[in-house]
């Protein structure tokens, strides 16, 4: 019992010695002074560069068939008065483009593509179309990137990517007309130099890609 008694004293000396050591002790952090930014916005420097208004990222084209979202964008476009749009996985498996039957031969789908662009068009954006991922039907390979499994893989078949690639943009000038279309912005994958992550081909693989979109 008495052992205890002591044992407990000694804490209760320990904490005041290190409470009155803690008040003590010098404090070496010195104070940030207080910054203060003024801005008087009925002054102008020369023009207002507005690049920043240009074009937008969004995450991936699925997203875009959500109602909360369309309502979220249409709201930032009119705040912010950007012109294009750009996303990933506008030909994953997701968007349901792309698929072959038991003979191989490939199915079209835009039917969510058009969901999608129909929307943006109605609210003064324009697409910046990126045509990526891969469909999986027509995948050389089964590696992905990010948790939607976008396929980062080169095409099983070149000529069926070209087939793939041309009725989409003669869609898109069928649904939108010519002239609307040679306003987009059109892009061949995404980083493909970010390689193994966004591209597992090679160079040449990427050049095939790019001669492609230029004979459209």
């Amino acid at each position: 019992m008495n052992r205890l008694f002591l044992f407990i004293l000694f804490l209760l000396a320990y904490q005041g010695w290190y409470a009155v050591l803690a008040q003590n002790r010098p404090n070496n952090k010195a104070e940030i002074p207080e910054r203060v930014i003024q801005i008087d916005f009925n002054r102008e420097k020369g023009p207002l560069n507005t690049m920043f208004n240009e074009c937008v990222g969004a995450g991936r084209a699925n997203e875009g068939l959500r109602a909360d979202w369309q309502q979220q964008l249409a709201y930032v476009k009119k705040e912010c008065g950007f012109r294009y749009i750009r996303m990933h996985g506008l030909l994953t498996d997701d968007m349901g483009v792309y698929k072959e039957d038991r003979d191989g031969n490939p199915q079209y789908n835009f039917m969510y593509i058009d969901v999608l662009f129909d929307f943006l068009i109605s609210i003064d954006i324009k697409p910046f179309v990126e045509l990526g991922f891969m469909p999986s039907a027509l995948a050389s390979g089964n590696t992905t990137i990010f948790w939607w499994r976008g396929n980062v893989t080169p095409p099983k078949d070149y000529e069926k990517w070209e087939a793939l690639i041309r009725n989409l943009v003669q869609h898109f000038t069928e649904r939108y007309g010519a002239e609307e279309v040679k306003t987009w912005y059109f892009e061949v994958w995404n980083e493909p130099n970010l390689s193994p992550g966004f591209w597992t081909g090679t160079r040449k693989n990427i050049s095939n890609f790019i001669n492609i979109a230029l004979k459209l």
